[in-house]
């Protein structure tokens, strides 16, 4: 008893800093299992496109897919070796759409219709929901129709 009458305070440090350490690597632990989650949104690139209907307008937006969590793996290599086919099929798909599903906040048409697409070059249910995000509608005069890489002649070689 007089040996903890003698050292109370420097058990008391002692005490504080090994629950102090506890708390920190526990903190510490939960962070890091976070930093490892992987996403389930798979980008498929940005569309644009101009309606048949309505050649003074350009619509512009970015395409997400939200992947099966339990296939996450397949789904991306599938999503990303199908994406020009997808691409291909969305992008004739756009141009005829009706011109109320343009006007629709929620682009559920589209959306519903983007789904299909996915769905059938995929051969299997690997996405769960089409996303669309940065909608945008420009009028035609301010789109740069410049191609982006210039095409060399291989003559001039």
């Amino acid at each position: 008893m007089n040996l903890f009458r003698r050292y109370w305070g420097a058990s008391l440090i002692v005490m504080m800093v090994v629950v102090h350490a506890a708390v920190i690597g526990y903190v510490r632990s939960r962070v890091s299992r976070l930093s490892n989650l992987n996403t389930t949104v798979v980008e498929m690139g940005s569309y644009r496109f101009q309606p048949v209907d309505d050649l003074t307008k350009v619509y512009h937006f970015k395409l997400h897919a939200i992947v099966d969590p339990s296939k996450l793996r397949r789904g991306g290599e599938r999503l990303h070796m199908m994406r020009m086919q997808i691409r291909e099929s969305a992008e004739q798909t756009l141009r005829q759409v009706d011109p109320k599903w343009l006007e629709d906040p929620t682009q559920n048409q589209i959306r519903d219709r983007l789904m299909k697409i996915v769905h059938t070059h995929l051969e299997e249910p690997l996405v769960q929901r089409i996303l669309i995000t940065d909608w945008l509608e420009l009028p035609v005069h301010t789109i740069d129709l410049k191609l982006e890489t210039p095409v060399q002649k291989l003559a001039l070689q």
